[in-house]
């Protein structure tokens, strides 16, 4: 297990002692990979989660100096400064293995990955996903049985929301749990563009029925 941040590419920053483990090993063989999981409670196989592979290298001078305040900004307690046993690793990306639960998973390559961009929901997504859960389960249940195609819905939950859709937990009258997701009509990037996109989804929902 190692702390780590991102420089401003994506790419894993390590800030590791030359006596652990790891970096003897990648002293040998500079290959390696980062396993990141979602943070959450329950079941861990449904959370979703990210391995980062690629070759860790060394950073000296200029390029340490430029990527320790993208380490100290997410560890701001680490002692970047006291120690001169430790270095500064950047892990350079390969290829990434993407699993976003049961059932959802994919290879991205590093091209794609060094192009992507931060969800733009992802700050609010938490208080999204507790909103709908604790004060729309109604609406939540209309999505299901419309457009996620479980007539027989009889609860429902939202599971994640980004910019182009949400993934929901329906419930049967036999307790049978489906997992789905549902897309947005076009992409949103603020908490008031998710809640209209809702409010439409909902209109349309209850319209079909």
């Amino acid at each position: 297990m190692a702390s780590y941040a991102a420089d401003g590419a994506g790419r894993p920053l390590l800030w590791l002692s030359d006596l652990a483990e790891h970096s003897r090993n990648l002293a040998v063989d500079p290959r390696a990979s980062l396993l990141v999981v979602e943070a959450g409670s329950g079941d861990p196989l449904a959370l979703g989660r990210v391995t980062l592979l690629g070759a860790a290298i060394v950073l000296a001078g200029t390029e340490r100096a430029a990527v320790l305040s993208d380490y100290r900004a997410a560890h701001p307690g680490s002692y970047t400064e006291d120690f001169h046993d430790f270095r500064m690793y950047r892990l350079e990306i390969t290829a990434v293995r993407y699993v976003g639960g049961f059932a959802r998973m994919s290879w991205v390559e590093a091209a794609d990955y060094a192009t992507a961009a931060v969800d733009p929901i992802h700050a609010q997504a938490a208080h999204v996903i507790d909103h709908m859960n604790d004060d729309h389960a109604d609406a939540l249940v209309a999505y299901a049985r419309v457009f996620g195609g479980q007539p027989d819905t009889v609860s429902a939950r939202m599971t994640g929301v980004d910019r182009y859709g949400f993934g929901v937990l329906a419930r049967g009258p036999d307790g049978a749990r489906t997992d789905f997701r549902i897309g947005f009509d076009q992409p949103v990037a603020t908490p008031d563009e998710v809640r209209a996109a809702m409010i439409e989804l909902l209109r349309r929902a209850r319209a079909e029925r």
